[in-house]
């Protein structure tokens, strides 16, 4: 019986949370990962408008209307695999976030052995730019200016989020930005390329709010949110760091150095270079947010040799 009573209330909870999250979106920072569930060392608080244009009373009449048949399906499957998600989650929380492990010491060596020009310090320098740049320019809704370094596939998804932000009339408001953490954890080389991983742990407010009234429609000003992130640069092996223009700056093209006006195709327009696919320096690849149950591969250095497996 009490397990029964259980299965009812994460239920009841995950329906709730649906309704209330506006059937299932999610907005915040960049990526949108700030769930603003208040409390933790996740999400910020402060409340939000039900009201409002992201699905107002009409919307959510509308969703009251399928409220039981939702309770019916979400309990008949959490029964059914209760006791296999209870496992699961088990092994998850043993592998989570509780310690996302540094492992910049045999990171560095393992780089260091291919690429004797790579410096750990000016490489986190730049990831701490390339992370404050990303902030700024997704509260200015301005894709364009990361342009230089985030990988196509990686863009093209920011760029649809960003717009999306725009359509609706949204902004969503990053201030106080502060990294109050950021090492290296995990690095993965294989014949065609190189990933890798810098773990960033940050504090900063934020909130969504109407860009023509100002009203605040999502988190809050005077709530700090607590953030955790891995991300993920990628470059082809056998790219060396060169000094005099690798990791020097967000703004300027990593193969000519010049000052970066990337072209649609991601071209530099004074040396006609791609600069994002990684063939001439470390891109953006990937952005994960680390949440208290996220599973963190904590392999450290993997070096894999293609031809093995041919």
């Amino acid at each position: 019986m009490k397990k029964l009573f259980s299965y009812i209330s994460i239920t009841a909870f995950i329906i709730i949370i649906c309704v209330s999250a506006n059937l299932f979106t999610s907005f915040a920072d960049v990526g949108d990962f700030n769930d603003y569930g208040g409390g933790g060392d996740w999400g910020g608080g402060g409340g939000w408008d039900s009201d409002s244009d992201w699905g107002g009373s009409g919307e959510l009449d509308a969703v009251s209307g399928t409220l039981i048949a939702l309770f019916v399906i979400a309990f008949v499957v959490i029964f059914i695999l209760g006791n296999k998600q209870e496992k699961k989650r088990r092994t998850s929380a043993g592998t989570g976030t509780g310690a996302v492990r540094d492992h910049t010491d045999e990171i560095v060596a393992a780089v260091l052995s291919i690429d004797p020009n790579f410096s750990n310090d000016k490489f986190i320098a730049w990831v701490k730019e390339v992370f404050f740049t990303l902030n700024y320019a997704w509260m200015e809704r301005d894709w364009a200016k990361v342009r230089p370094f985030e990988k196509e596939e990686l863009y093209k998804q920011h760029e649809m989020q960003i717009q999306q932000y725009i359509n609706s009339g949204r902004i969503n408001v990053l201030e106080r930005i502060n990294v109050n953490q950021a090492y290296l954890q995990r690095y993965v080389r294989d014949n065609e390329y190189e990933y890798l991983t810098v773990f960033l742990q940050v504090r900063m407010t934020d909130y969504i709010k109407d860009e023509k009234t100002g009203q605040i429609l999502k988190g809050s000003p005077d709530v700090d949110s607590h953030m955790k992130y891995l991300y993920t640069f990628m470059r082809k092996t056998g790219v060396l760091t060169s000094l005099a223009t690798s990791n020097k700056s967000t703004t300027n093209c990593p193969y000519c150095g010049a000052p970066t006006n990337i072209t649609s195709a991601g071209k530099c327009e004074y040396c006609d270079n791609v600069v994002t696919t990684g063939v001439f320096d470390w891109v953006l690849s990937n952005i994960d947010g680390v949440k208290p149950q996220t599973v963190i591969d904590d392999s450290g250095v993997i070096i894999r040799d293609n031809r093995e497996d041919k």
